[in-house]
């Protein structure tokens, strides 16, 4: 029976939970809905479903998928436990068992203990070009390298004399072969003849089949590599690159797909650390972060952040916020990065530059609240701002908010990132740890990517790439502390944010409102300044230095920024006296006297538009107009007037009053070039742009298809017939292609008609059949969505 057909009949017997748990862990299948179990079991088996299961299988789940693919390449036949165990170096099948149970539930294998497992449709082509590690078998080989074939013929006549009658054929050579390198006896002769070298370059092919040989002093091949070419137990795939047989890789491996089953997870940690080191690494990184997030804000507020014509924030500008921010350009780019993921920078479409949204609504947060919003953001981001600086392949660098930092699956890495380090973090002294006491483990990149590829063993380079960077970030939000987990962070990987922001609330040490004033033009804060405060010194000084203490330098350019603001002399000394914790120093009283009596000679404004005159009796008739209020009319000199209306406004107000005013040719006061548009509107910072995972479900509509399944649907009813009969030929095609087998292809030609042809097919992929015509002698390549019908000859099996 069709493995497909089995399938869609298992699925229909199960009960309803179960159906639900398969719906559960494999969304996708019902993304869009199946009208039956066959359409179900058709999808389940379709290439692009297998390989997103395939993403969530553990390490010795991939093991026993991978083996059952090997040992069922060749024969159609299931697979028995105890075969399977054998083939994975277990000596007893209930591990083995289990998992099989736990991946038949998955839909990834059909079958039963008595009866034996099969992998279900796509499955080999799902799993890898070369699963467990091994090569092709020697059959493939000699029907994919031409000179494979012969010289298999001539290595069996070497290896075992006499093993066949007659004229021997590529394929019976091939099936001498398999028999010779997996008789334990046979292969122990065969190495004890081998060469110096050949051992050595067999090792180095145990894992990975293919690769490179080296050259001999003569240009030709080793005299290791000579021989193992000579014996077959390597396939030469040109000039320079070999493939090693599975038979061969098998036999290296003790006679077995795999030489063991990693069941156990590796959770061992190399070293620990104090859990109140840890506290106050985690703590202190909190107060600095929430610390460069205001600066950062309001360096954009005073000074949007520009970008380049092809998208990102160039060096110069990140150098710049560096610099304001006294950070890193890592960590500038990641404060960028997630000021721009929770709605504190919004992108400017007519100018596009990066500004400030409300940076007062961030000020006015509480600290904890602070600290929620950008974890919440961190953890939903879509993007990777580790990869900011790194190399793109035409050369060029990845930019800060450029869209090569995109990576949809970011916001799943750290989910598992942190579910790591709570695997890795959980042991005997965790009670301890979590009343600031004992020992707390420390999380290692190696560690955590080894565990993580443990739980996901084919997101490994992904892992590789994102996790270090992500642990990173986590550690300047506070979830990790001197490389450990931290109380906060193991409340965030089990998704108690808000559980998590309180334990920050009583950690973090209380505001303080004052700051000793020194003699040098300085004010040190003594710890975290309340907003108000904070906002006060930055207007009058310029910090200095980073870290808790912050230092505050007074200057004359610093206290003109303050008066530029709406500060006088008066009002700056009265708030020094309000929060200084000293007397204010003389030195920095005569600053600000001083520098407030040399301010206002000049003065500057912004306006619309200007009416000058030479007649007083004019410029007091258009102020007495009430209409002239309404457009906000002020007089800055005897005969000048000004106001922020535009110029095509005041000359209408002119003219209603009866005069006849003519146009300056002059550039308006308020269109100087480069002016500025006005801001954009500011946006909610609380508000978290929403990002689902699309292969999600919902239970209404897990409930919903569970009913669609089990309504009786008539017999005719062809709804998802095509995907399970598209399914059923190529599942009959590689059965064919296995067996060597003669096929009747019916397919539809340019024109639509019917055509059917005895043809061998050779192989199958992206979309395309590669076939043998017998009776033209020619090879042909056909499209999958031509063909209509597949039927299997029965005894066209060909021994070339």
């Amino acid at each position: 029976m069709s493995a497909i057909r089995a399938l869609a009949e298992q699925l229909a017997l199960r009960s309803d939970d179960d159906v639900r748990r398969l719906l559960t862990v494999r969304p996708d299948l019902i993304l869009p809905p199946v009208p039956d179990f066959a359409a179900l079991a058709a999808r389940a088996s379709s290439r692009m479903s297998l390989q997103r299961a395939l993403d969530n299988v553990t390490r010795p789940q991939l093991q026993v998928l991978e083996a059952l693919v090997v040992l069922t390449e060749e024969d159609d036949a299931a697979v028995p436990p105890a075969d399977l165990a054998a083939a994975l170096s277990q000596s007893g099948t209930d591990a083995v068992e289990a998992i099989l149970t736990d991946l038949a539930g998955r839909a990834l294998v059909v079958g039963s203990a008595g009866e034996g497992f099969l992998p279900v449709g796509a499955m080999a082509d799902a799993v890898a070009p070369y699963p467990a590690g091994l090569g092709r078998s020697f059959r493939t080989l000699a029907r994919s390298v031409p000179r494979f074939g012969p010289a298999l013929v001539r290595a069996a006549e070497v290896l075992a004399p006499g093993s066949g009658t007659g004229a021997p054929t590529p394929a019976a050579a091939a099936q001498v072969l398999e028999t010779v390198t997996a008789d334990p006896d046979a292969w122990g002769r065969i190495l004890a003849g081998a060469p110096e070298g050949a051992r050595a370059l067999l090792g180095r092919l145990c894992d990975t089949p293919v690769g490179s040989t080296a050259a001999g002093g003569d240009g030709g091949a080793t005299p290791a590599v000579q021989w193992l070419l000579d014996l077959c137990l390597l396939a030469p795939l040109d000039a320079l690159h070999v493939e090693l047989p599975r038979g061969v890789g098998r036999a290296l491996r003790g006679h077995a797909v795999f030489a063991s089953l990693e069941l156990e997870p590796p959770v061992a940690v190399a070293r620990t650390t104090r859990a109140l080191l840890r506290d106050n690494a985690a703590f202190g990184a909190i107060a600095e972060t929430l610390r460069r997030m205001g600066s950062l804000l309001a360096v954009v507020a005073g000074s949007p952040v520009s970008t380049l014509r092809s998208g990102g924030v160039g060096v110069r500008e990140l150098r710049r916020v560096r610099e304001a921010v006294q950070c890193t350009d890592g960590e500038a780019a990641w404060l960028l990065e997630l000021a721009a993921a929770v709605g504190l920078l919004v992108l400017d479409p007519d100018d596009s530059r990066w500004k400030a949204a409300r940076p007062d609504a961030w000020e006015a947060l509480d600290r904890d609240a602070q600290w929620q919003l950008l974890v919440e953001g961190w953890l939903a981001v879509d993007r990777a701002p580790a990869l900011v600086g790194s190399k793109l392949p035409d050369g060029t660098s990845v930019n800060a908010l450029a869209a090569e930092a995109s990576r949809p699956d970011a916001p799943m890495v750290r989910q598992r990132l942190l579910a790591v380090a709570l695997d890795l973090s959980d042991g005997p002294g965790e009670a301890d740890a979590t009343a600031g006491t004992g020992a707390v483990p420390v999380l290692t990149e190696e560690a955590v990517v080894g565990l993580a590829t443990w739980h996901q063993p084919r997101l490994h380079r992904r892992f590789a790439r994102l996790i270090p960077g992500m642990m990173t970030e986590a550690a300047a939000l506070g979830l990790t502390g001197g490389g450990a987990l931290t109380g906060a962070g193991r409340l965030v990987a089990q998704g108690r944010v808000e559980d998590a922001a309180l334990t920050v609330r009583e950690a973090l040490p209380d505001a303080v409102s004052h700051v000793v004033l020194q003699a040098d033009l300085t004010a040190v804060a003594p710890g975290y300044l309340e907003p108000d405060v904070a906002r006060g010194l930055l207007r009058m000084s310029t910090p200095e230095g980073q870290g808790p203490a912050t230092t505050y330098r007074f200057s004359a350019d610093s206290i003109r920024s303050a008066l530029d603001a709406g500060e006088d002399a008066p009002s700056i000394l009265r708030f020094l006296r309000t929060h200084a914790a000293t007397e204010i120093p003389q030195a920095l009283t005569y600053l600000v006297e001083d520098t407030a009596s040399r301010y206002g000679g000049l003065r500057v404004g912004r306006a619309g538009s200007y009416l000058r005159t030479d007649d007083d009796v004019v410029a007091a008739t258009v102020l007495a107009d009430p209409r002239a209020a309404v457009l906000g009319v002020v007089q800055v000199a005897p005969t000048v007037l000004v106001s922020p209306a535009s110029a095509q406004e005041l000359t209408g107000l002119l003219r209603d009053l009866g005069f006849t005013p003519a146009s300056d040719a002059v550039t308006a006061v308020g269109s100087a070039p480069g002016a500025t548009s006005p801001p954009p509107p500011p946006v909610r910072v609380a508000h978290l742009r929403s990002r689902l995972n699309p292969w999600s479900v919902a239970e209404e509509e897990i409930a919903a298809q569970l009913a669609a399944l089990r309504t009786p649907r008539p017999t005719t009813d062809p709804a998802g017939a095509a995907d399970s009969e598209t399914l059923l030929g190529l599942e009959a095609l590689r059965a064919a292609i296995r067996s060597r087998s003669r096929i009747r292809l019916g397919t539809a030609d340019s024109e639509g008609n019917h055509v059917r042809q005895v043809l061998v097919p050779l192989s199958v992929s992206g979309g395309r059949l590669r076939v043998f015509d017998p009776e033209n002698q020619v090879e042909k390549t056909v499209s999958v969505h031509r063909v209509m019908d597949v039927e299997i000859l029965e005894g066209s099996a060909s021994d070339g």
